[in-house]
Parts: structure tokens; C-alpha cells; sequence
């Protein structure tokens, strides 16, 4: 029987909360930068929040709906959630909790407009237009293997300048370095979800890098990925544009070593949906700790440490 309002487990499997930490970390990252440069403001932060993760979770209601329709999942799909198929919800029901999720998201980006002025549409409008074509046609983003190039910059990049942006309305070099390995590890997350699927993607011709180049390519791309992201801390913290207190994030590095090798070496599709959920802790990890090192460059600075 198809879920009603009051079946909210159904509905918040659908919106997939373990990979809610993908808007989570860039939000706090380019907060963090923003009160490193002196402004904090809490009204901001948190419609900023919000709006972001309703949008990511009408992305998810969207991916699974479109995923259904046009027949890229089936009952046996390790990364669909399969409430339609279960009959836990209907595709109508799927497809009106991503309409629904873009409404409050996008009403919370007009209490932005009239906090941070109106140039803050732009960036809604830009993550709306990824989000949603995405998955639905006529462009199918993700079936086209132009994923990775699009989380980047949505949930990296995007997101990062934009939790900035509405602390302090202009353009920070300071923010875009600290974008750069948040995007690294949302695009390794999505990546991972890939190399998962890759059967799956492959029979239906869902062109993702890992159906295109293959799963070799895929697990040392990942590997670039995770390891770049602290490399790209390293330096930009020696060139100055970040602060030298972010290196606190290489304490999560064990972590990413040990997720890196599994997937390197990893031949049982049971590895990759292990390696796809440490992915993700990673990415919330390292988002919190680089978070952390911006906060505490900020709190130090007056005592000169």
C-alpha cells in the first residue's frame, strides 16, 4: 500500500540521509571562511542550510523517480531506494516530494534575496537547473557522464561560495581554495555510487565515467580524488590562501588511506557499497575538521597564533 503523510520513515529512506552530508560540509566550510574574514551572521547560515539540503533531497526524490521512468532501475538496483517497486510509495508520490522540496527550497532562497540582494538567485537557479536535469530528460546529466564535472561544481564549488556569499556578498579566493577539496571528495562519493552500479548502468547504457573508461580507470580515480583533496589543503595553505591551521584535516587521513586500499583492491561489488558509506563519512570528516582549522585560524588570530 502506497505511503500516506503520516509514513515518514518511507519518505525520509527516499530522501536518503546518509548523503545529506554533502550539502552539511560545504555549508560549514564556506561559513568557516566567512567568519575567518570577520562576519557571521546566523539567519543566513541557517536558510542557507535548509535551502540547500532541500534541494539535494528533492534531487534525490527526482533521481529515483526518473531513474524509474525511464527504466535505469529495477528491484535488484543496489543504489535505488525501490520504494516504487516495493509499492512503499508511488511514482506520483516520488515525483511530488521533489516538487515539494524545490518549493521550500526555493522559498527559502527569496528570505536570501532579501537578506544578501538578489544576485543570490543566481546560484539557486544554477543548482536547481543541475539538479533537476540531472536525472530527467531532454539533457539526462548523469547518463550522459557528465556527473562528476556538475556534483563538483553544485556541491562543491557552489555551495561552498554560496554559504560565503551570503555572509560577505563578493568573491573570495579564500573560499574557492577551500571548495576545491570539499568538490574532491562529493565528486569521489558520486564516483563511488558509480563504480557500484557498474553492471546495472552498463545494461541499461547509462554512459557514467566508469561505463565509459572502465572500473580500473574508476577505483584510481577515486584514489586521485581522496588524496588530492589533502594535497589541495597542503597547498593552498602553504600558498596563503588558506589558513595554516586547516592541515588539521591530514588527522582523518588513516581513514581515507584505509578506503583508498579497499577500493584499489576490491573485487566483490560488496566492497564497493562499503567503500560508497565510508566515502561519504569521509567527506563529512574532512568537511568538519577543515571546518574546524578555519574556525580556530579565526578565533586565534586576535592572540597572534
Amino acid at each position: 500500500m502506497p505511503a500516506s503523510w503520516k509514513d515518514w520513515k518511507i519518505w525520509v529512506k527516499n530522501a536518503r540521509p546518509f548523503s545529506l552530508t554533502a550539502t552539511v560540509s560545504p555549508l560549514l566550510v564556506g561559513t568557516a571562511v566567512a567568519a575567518y574574514e570577520g562576519t557571521f551572521r546566523p539567519g543566513p547560515f541557517v536558510l542557507a542550510l535548509l535551502a540547500g539540503l532541500f534541494l539535494q533531497i528533492g534531487t534525490n526524490y527526482f533521481n529515483e523517480y526518473f531513474d524509474y521512468r525511464y527504466g535505469l532501475d529495477s528491484p535488484q538496483s543496489l543504489g535505488a531506494s525501490t520504494v516504487i517497486f516495493r509499492g512503499e510509495m508511488t511514482a506520483g508520490q516520488v515525483l511530488g516530494g521533489g516538487i515539494a522540496c524545490f518549493v521550500l527550497a526555493a522559498l527559502l532562497g527569496l528570505a536570501l534575496v532579501v537578506l544578501c540582494g538578489p544576485a543570490i538567485l543566481l546560484f539557486g537557479l544554477i543548482g536547481m537547473v543541475i539538479a533537476y536535469f540531472y536525472s530527467a530528460r531532454p539533457f539526462q546529466l548523469a547518463a550522459r557522464g557528465l556527473g562528476d564535472p556538475l556534483v563538483y561544481i553544485a556541491m562543491g564549488f557552489l555551495m561552498t561560495w554560496g554559504a560565503y556569499y551570503v555572509q560577505i556578498p563578493r568573491w573570495s579566493w579564500a573560499a574557492f581554495a577551500a571548495s576545491v577539496p570539499v568538490g574532491f571528495l562529493v565528486t569521489a562519493i558520486l564516483n563511488m555510487n558509480n563504480i557500484r552500479d557498474y553492471e546495472e548502468d552498463r545494461a541499461v547504457r547509462k554512459l557514467t565515467l566508469p561505463v565509459r573508461l572502465g572500473q580500473t580507470f574508476a577505483r584510481r580515480y577515486h584514489a586521485v580524488l581522496v588524496v588530492g583533496s589533502y594535497l589541495a589543503v597542503s597547498l593552498f595553505a602553504l600558498a596563503g590562501l588558506l589558513p595554516l591551521h586547516t592541515l588539521i584535516v591530514w588527522v582523518s587521513f588513516p581513514l581515507a588511506f584505509i578506503n583508498v586500499r579497499s577500493v584499489l583492491s576490491a573485487r566483490e561489488r560488496a566492497a564497493f557499497i562499503v567503500g560508497f558509506k565510508r566515502t561519504a563519512a569521509l567527506h563529512l570528516q574532512f568537511g568538519l575538521l577543515l571546518a574546524l582549522g578555519i574556525t580556530a585560524a579565526a578565533l586565534l588570530r586576535p592572540l597572534g597564533l
